[in-house]
């Protein structure tokens, strides 16, 4: 009975935000934060905000004040690409979405140089990224970056019709590998995975930092 219970439990989270995503919102204007993934605020001067969260502005700090929860902080380094500190959040439920949140933070080269050295510990994995545990004495400094970048990942699939009836037309559609396809917003630094097997990804971006995001995509293609 117990196990039944939960799967009637997920199944009815999982229905809620699907509900959210297929029926158009109304959000009163009670001075809350956005909350919802289709909810980007444009500056007109390059900038954005989404969840709550200004882009190049709001440091990883303000972020776990504002979505409640301590982050897990972790340094990455692609095997011949260049380092990165990113800062996870498990199970978040924006508005009742359910999601998983990455955020890249915005640090000097260096900083993150001599972060790596002073790591705790290092993995490797088969995908050839390095993992290594940040110092605790390097976590205020952590804390005190602002974001450059969020990864939203839902917890649930979405179909096509779905994303462009909440974010409309991209600009662009740019294919990668069999199955999978970016959907490029530049005017709102938003870029898509769209996966026919699996489950979507939304990448943002300040405006102006979107070419970040499509060069590499555009040199794949050459």
């Amino acid at each position: 009975m117990k196990h039944t219970w939960l799967a009637v439990l997920v199944a009815a989270t999982l229905l809620t935000g699907l509900t959210l995503w297929l029926t158009p919102s109304e959000r009163p204007g009670d001075g809350r934060s956005p909350a919802l993934p289709w909810e980007i605020e444009v500056d007109g001067l390059g900038g954005s905000r989404v969840f709550g969260l200004s882009l190049g502005l709001t440091t990883l700090a303000e972020a776990e004040r504002q979505l409640g929860i301590e982050a897990k902080v972790t340094l990455f380094r692609p095997e011949g690409g260049e380092p990165v500190v990113e800062a996870f959040f498990d199970d978040l439920r924006p508005a009742g979405l359910k999601a998983d949140f990455v955020l890249v933070l915005d640090l000097p080269a260096g900083r993150i140089a001599a972060m790596h050295e002073r790591g705790l510990r290092t993995a490797q994995g088969r995908d050839g990224v390095r993992r290594v545990s940040i110092a605790p004495s390097d976590l205020p400094d952590v804390r005190a970056a602002p974001i450059s970048a969020i990864t939203y990942l839902p917890a649930i699939n979405l179909d096509p019709e779905v994303l462009e009836k909440r974010f409309g037309v991209p600009a662009r559609r740019v294919p990668e590998g069999p199955g999978t396809r970016h959907w490029l917003y530049p005017e709102m630094g938003l870029d898509i995975v769209v996966n026919e097997d699996g489950k979507e990804v939304l990448q943002y971006v300040a405006p102006r930092d979107f070419e970040r995001l499509a060069t590499p995509l555009r040199d794949a293609g050459n």
